[in-house]
């Protein structure tokens, strides 16, 4: 099964950064979860936001935290 998640949007300000995420996850029209978690701690000054398949999602957050 196919598990997609959706939009992730970054922006920079002055002195600012934001991240938000949809944190829904869904299969085709159907809503599977709603507390999907897309943001990930790269360094304590760096985060990383990661849209598309659960699987995707889920093995490059373990690769960026066994780094």
């Amino acid at each position: 099964m196919e598990m997609n998640g959706s939009a992730i949007v970054a922006m920079v300000g002055k002195n600012c950064v934001a991240i938000a995420t949809d944190k829904r996850l869904g299969q085709q029209a159907l809503t599977v979860d709603m507390g999907f978690e897309k943001v990930f701690p790269v360094t304590d000054s760096m985060y990383i936001g990661l849209a598309g398949l659960a699987t995707d999602v889920k093995t490059l957050r373990d690769r960026f935290r066994m780094r």
